[in-house]
């Protein structure tokens, strides 16, 4: 089954992010640090312009932008990053290299003695305050995602949700489908991280989502609902398709143990609560069904599904 639909855009067609929960973090940071690299290079242009002093070569070499420190993390970065924002990321790209060409413009003719056209000294204004709108753009883009992501797993939090499942119902009645809740809680979490450390019972946190999303159709949702539990909101077209799908996230994480450090298997498990969202249902209703059925699935011996009674 294929990946879900790119939470904030960071997820492609496949379920591997374009960037891990740490990248994330920390994008904000090194966009900032593009911005002080910028800074640096219109002082070395200033200096050069009131100063007398030679323009760096790397100045007025026609690929000037690749060769800037910005243009270092910029260009191998951008692929990934243009997925994200597109529009941004190709409108940064043309600024910047924009930019650049018009100082090689003016240096040129500096260098041979002409007179600068000032068509130039405009393209150099409005190509650099376009380049600094659209850095400010992107950090402002991983800063929402950063705070609707889980930085563990990588997975959205709850952010959205009441929209999501409002959405899904719209989506319900449409095709005469049904919204489904799924809460699914990692067993013996606790007994996890007691006998072999916090790290461990984190690394199973972060296998699990894994498992779970390699599982995921097109329109699942799967998010980390906090501590050990996910969640899982999607559309089936009947009780039965929906308990499958719950089968078949049981059987995967029953089948892919983790492995420890000292490459002994660890087995894992997960307990899941379902429930059917009503006609009308609120997001809190059916969030307290499911959990009511997870409780059921804990009780009846765990590593098993449970319906909601309605």
């Amino acid at each position: 089954m294929a990946g879900p639909p790119a939470q904030s855009a960071f997820m492609p067609d496949t379920d591997k992010p374009l960037f891990s929960a740490e990248e994330i973090s920390e994008m904000p940071h090194r966009l900032d640090e593009a911005m002080q690299w910028h800074l640096a290079w219109s002082q070395r242009l200033l200096r050069c312009a009131l100063l007398g002093e030679p323009p760096a070569e790397d100045m007025l070499q026609t690929n000037a932008h690749e060769l800037c420190e910005f243009g270092r993390w910029f260009v191998p970065t951008s692929e990934r990053l243009s997925k994200l924002e597109p529009v941004c990321v190709h409108n940064l790209d043309s600024a910047h290299s924009n930019m650049h060409r018009a100082v090689r413009e003016l240096y040129l003719a500096a260098l041979e003695g002409r007179q600068a056209d000032s068509y130039w000294f405009e393209a150099f204004e409005l190509n650099q305050a376009a380049m600094v709108h659209e850095l400010a753009l992107l950090k402002e883009q991983f800063v929402r995602s950063g705070a609707q992501s889980d930085p563990l797993t990588g997975l959205p939090l709850r952010h959205g949700l009441h929209t999501l499942f409002a959405v899904r119902q719209t989506d319900a009645e449409r095709n005469g489908n049904g919204v489904f809740v799924a809460l699914i809680d990692a067993d013996n979490f606790k007994k996890i991280n007691d006998s072999h450390g916090h790290a461990v019972g984190d690394a199973a946190l972060v296998h699990l989502a894994r498992l779970l999303k390699s599982a995921l159709r097109g329109n699942d949702h799967l998010l980390r609902y906090g501590g050990e539990e996910f969640m899982l909101v999607f559309l089936g077209v009947d009780d039965e398709a929906a308990a499958n799908v719950a089968e078949r996230l049981l059987d995967l994480v029953r089948a892919n143990p983790m492995l420890l450090p000292d490459g002994q298997a660890l087995p894992l498990t997960i307990s899941v609560g379902m429930t059917r969202a009503l006609p009308h249902d609120s997001l809190e209703s059916a969030i307290r069904r499911a959990d009511v059925a997870l409780y059921q699935a804990k009780r009846f011996g765990r590593n098993r599904l449970e319906w909601a009674l309605d």
